[in-house]
């Protein structure tokens, strides 16, 4: 394959010697045509110094009329030096490209096991722009597997500029029906049961019955009598039976719980700065348009915007916005009805992370005043789950469990 050709013209009056020269140099050339007092000739590029030399040894002067092929084409490249230049540069950053993580793919839906894997990906190094030849996939497969006990299997692959991680989400056994260690349900608090679902076990407590924290409501110590009379008497074969109670046992019940907060406190203040960081989003990558991170404590509020869709096709570019407002923590003197508000706000994150589970039906609240604080005392009236599993060994003395524990002979 040749790049192209070059047209000469030669003039002269007898051209035998250069031909003679050009054979015995074996020397390529086409599209002659000698006409009077001149030849034309095409010489292929790279016999064209060749052919040159030869000319000028002959004794005559070769003259470049054109080119041909692709020659052609790089003559008019050269006219436009940015064509040249974005040509390479699309080059260079194809093949960057092809070897950074343009996009991570997490094959789950739990979003919380989304997050933790991402997490654990940032911290070993697995972000938008890393290099991916530099990267190890087997070792951070491992280190996914050591960190999140939530998979029961990782895999990493590359896919074309990202990796995909694969998951398999580890479902946990329902508890209470693969353990072999028997088992009491305890109450965990003071209550009336009110409702009882037993699946296993011996209820020692009727619906209706108080119970304080620590009674044993269902027993896994499960122990039948079987009764057999004879001209001998009454004969009772007692049978001791142990599993792991399995049930729900629900009540009504109260709980209290005391919040205190002090006068003198720290609390967050605004200062009123806000600055704002962009940075070009494509894929999965964000690019930063700025050159270093503000110091200082910041709220962030974040904002992203997507460029439109195209036929029903979302590009992979936006830009993405976030304000930061800046704070200090401040010493402050709160009066009785600020500090109050606090406690307040206390109670309510209490309940929104404690008592999630449960039915309120009432609260009722008592507020005191103290020489450096104030005490908000919650009192509420809770229905929901009252039991809790408490495991208990059987001692080696009493097995097998089948045993004639008592013989009761009674005189006809």
């Amino acid at each position: 394959m040749t790049l192209g050709s070059i047209e000469y013209v030669i003039t002269g009056d007898s051209f035998a010697k250069l031909f003679r020269m050009l054979t015995r140099e074996g020397l390529v050339y086409s599209d002659m045509k000698q006409l009077s007092g001149e030849i034309r000739i095409c010489v292929s590029l790279e016999y064209c110094l060749r052919f040159e030399r030869c000319c000028k040894a002959a004794g005559y002067q070769p003259k470049r009329t054109g080119v041909r092929g692709i020659l052609r084409f790089y003559k008019k490249l050269t006219k436009h030096p940015g064509i040249i230049f974005g040509t390479i540069l699309s080059a260079l950053l194809i093949g960057y490209y092809s070897n950074v993580i343009l996009r991570i793919d997490i094959d789950t839906t739990d979003t919380a096991l989304r997050d933790r894997i991402t997490d654990v990906l940032k911290e070993d190094g697995f972000t938008a722009g890393a290099y991916i030849p530099e990267l190890d996939l087997v070792l951070e497969e491992r280190s996914l597997k050591q960190k999140i006990d939530e998979a029961a299997w990782i895999g990493i692959s590359r896919t074309g500029a990202g990796i995909s991680v694969d998951v398999i989400e580890a479902v946990e056994a329902e508890k209470g029906f693969n353990v072999g260690m028997p088992c009491h349900l305890v109450a965990c608090e003071d209550g009336v049961i009110e409702e009882v679902e037993l699946l296993d076990g011996q209820l020692m407590k009727c619906i209706g019955s108080g119970v304080t924290k620590g009674d044993i409501v269902v027993s896994g110590k499960i122990v039948s009598e079987n009764s057999e009379w004879s001209a001998d008497g009454e004969h009772v074969t007692r049978k001791t039976r142990y599993v792991r109670s399995i049930g729900k046992v629900r009540g009504s019940f109260t709980r209290t719980v005391e919040f205190e907060q002090p006068f003198d406190t720290e609390v967050k203040s605004l200062t009123g700065t806000e600055k704002k960081l962009h940075f070009i989003n494509i894929f999965s990558a964000q690019i930063p348009m700025f050159a270093k991170v503000p110091d200082g404590w910041y709220e962030t509020e974040y904002e992203k915007q997507d460029f439109p869709e195209i036929g029903g096709f979302r590009l992979p570019f936006g830009h993405t916005e976030i304000c930061l407002r800046e704070f200090d923590m401040r010493s402050q003197l709160l009066n009785e009805e600020e500090a109050f508000a606090l406690a307040e706000k206390s109670a309510y994150r209490y309940e929104q992370n404690f008592l999630k589970n449960y039915e309120l039906k009432n609260k009722n609240c008592r507020k005191e005043v103290n020489k450096d604080s104030v005490r908000l005392t919650v009192t509420y009236e809770l229905y929901g789950e009252i039991c809790k599993e408490s495991d208990f060994f059987i001692p080696a003395y009493i097995l097998p469990t089948d045993e004639n524990s008592q013989e009761k002979k009674c005189a006809r």
